[in-house]
């Protein structure tokens, strides 16, 4: 971190949020298995989560390849 010591990026704090929410996931997962097993069922395939991931980074990437080529043609 750079600064006081009581200072924090944020990326520090962005990070530091989403392990705060993911270990109160995962704690509920190992309290509560019922729970788990009701929510398991809304989430899609694997499958589908993989073509999903691969979709959005190509479009991600055909955006931002479209960007560079009109900044730097105009």
């Amino acid at each position: 971190m750079i600064g006081g010591p009581g200072s924090r990026c944020a990326t520090c704090s962005t990070l530091r949020g989403f392990l705060t929410i993911a270990g109160a996931l995962i704690a509920a997962l190992y309290l509560q298995p019922d729970w788990a097993v009701r929510i398991s069922g809304l989430a899609p395939s694997p499958l589908a989560i993989g073509l999903g991931i691969c979709g959005l980074g190509s479009l991600a990437f055909a955006v931002g390849l479209w960007r560079m080529h009109r900044s730097r043609d105009g």
